[in-house]
């Protein structure tokens, strides 16, 4: 299994969660946006919370696109910004400087399903959901798979 990760301060965490479920794991230190993989080289890809960090979260899904084979599957689960209009739309708004400084860039008023339809993959299936916390009101999200 490959691992991108461009923080090294990750690398020890994913190293040992890999040993514990007995996964051979290669680490690459680069980012999203230039994976350094050949074209139709992989089986499926996998994103947790990743598009709401980069710095240009069309490139990463490009870049997704590019480094999966004809019928791979990409799974993601990833922040989302919420429905236009509605009280936690608004707050995500006034709170994206603090949000983003807290938790390491993340942007969680993005259009992320927007992003995925428009690289080529189909079918596109996601669901949206929220996590009902009084500590992270803002998080809205999509958990789905495509199809390259």
């Amino acid at each position: 299994m490959i691992a991108v990760e461009p923080n090294p301060y990750m690398h020890r965490s994913l190293r040992l969660a890999a040993e514990r479920w007995k996964i051979e794991l290669e680490i690459r230190d680069v980012v999203g946006e230039r994976i350094d993989l050949p074209d139709s080289s992989a089986d499926a890809v996998i994103s947790s919370l990743v598009l709401c960090t980069v710095a240009d979260p069309n490139q990463v899904v490009s870049e997704v696109r590019r480094v999966l084979r004809r019928g791979g599957r990409y799974s993601y689960l990833e922040h989302v910004a919420a429905e236009e209009g509605t009280l936690t739309r608004r707050v995500q708004r006034a709170v994206r400087r603090p949000w983003s400084w807290v938790f390491e860039g993340c942007s969680c008023e993005r259009d992320l399903q927007t992003v995925i339809r428009s690289a080529g993959f189909r079918p596109v299936e996601h669901r949206s959901y929220r996590i009902h916390s009084p500590f992270l009101p803002l998080d809205t999200h999509i958990v789905g798979s495509a199809e390259a």
